[in-house]
């Protein structure tokens, strides 16, 4: 016999470091990555890259090239960076 039901919701803190407004390709490749719950060494292997590229990319020391980028908009399925409007 249930007397009445009782419901909980509860939205999950973001992960450390997650970028919550994407500003760029690599922002967004973060995302993929933590949202997948991949390591930096998972996603540089699907990537074809070196771990320590993942990690200079996530950290702002470099940027991807033209051919990296290609790989991530295949990698994510989309262009991220392609509705992006700057005034």
């Amino acid at each position: 016999m249930t007397i009445c039901t009782l419901e909980l919701q509860a939205q999950l803190q973001p992960r450390k470091g997650y970028p919550l407004v994407p500003k760029s390709i690599v922002d967004y490749l973060k995302q993929y990555r933590l949202d997948k719950r991949l390591t930096r060494f998972e996603l540089a292997n699907k990537l074809n890259v070196y771990e320590s590229t993942i990690d200079k990319w996530e950290r702002g020391v470099t940027k991807p090239n033209k051919e990296n980028k290609q790989r991530i908009i295949r990698l994510l399925g989309y262009n991220p960076m392609q509705n992006i409007i700057t005034i």
